[in-house]
């Protein structure tokens, strides 16, 4: 209701303002153990990548940079704001996970319709079960090599199945980053596992 059109939308998830993503998913889902808040932090960019308008990745954000629990850290030293480099070496699957985004962005013009009336026209959102979101890029959208996109998010601690549209669909993108083997869908479902993204493709 804001923005009238995509490139007046920036999204993103975490800013130099306020927490870390990291830092907030510690704070706010303090029952999860590390590898649950990594599928979390990988699914909320995941979301900001492939939404129409423009991206914004906090600096670090791709090495699940801290500030050691810190939310307002402008008075705060170099100690806290630093980039710790040593965690790329020590998160490098999320490291690759996040490159695999850029590239996903980059090489799919999809996720980049330029107006409103293209996202009308290509953009369709799905039912699904709660705690999921589903939606269709349809007919080369922007020139997308791609013909029908499906990109599906499971917000829910728990797996979660949806059911296909006809068509032979392709999985490209999951839970581990950009598939360079993509693979034949053989049944007409999908599970996705807690916090996570899928992208289908039909060409």
């Amino acid at each position: 209701p804001r923005a009238g059109e995509p490139f007046q939308c920036i999204n993103y998830v975490s800013c130099h303002d306020n927490h870390t993503l990291y830092d907030r998913l510690l704070n706010s889902v303090k029952d999860a153990d590390d590898a649950d808040r990594i599928k979390m932090h990988k699914l909320a960019n995941t979301i900001v990548m492939t939404s129409q308008g423009i991206p914004f990745l906090h600096a670090g954000v791709e090495m699940l940079r801290t500030k050691g629990g810190e939310e307002n850290s402008f008075k705060s030293p170099d100690s806290v704001n630093q980039l710790i480099w040593t965690r790329k070496t020590q998160y490098q699957e999320v490291f690759d996970y996040y490159r695999d985004l850029v590239r996903l962005r980059k090489e799919h013009p999809a996720f980049r319709l330029p107006s409103k009336a293209l996202i009308q026209k290509h953009l369709q959102f799905l039912e699904t079960p709660e705690l999921m979101v589903a939606y269709t890029l349809s007919d080369h959208a922007n020139g997308d090599g791609w013909k029908d996109i499906l990109v599906i998010f499971n917000g829910d601690t728990q797996a979660q199945s949806l059911s296909l549209h006809d068509g032979n669909w392709v999985k490209a993108f999951d839970g581990s980053g950009y598939l360079d083997a993509p693979k034949k869908v053989p049944s007409k479902a999908v599970k996705l596992p807690a916090s996570s993204a899928l992208i289908l493709y039909q060409s």
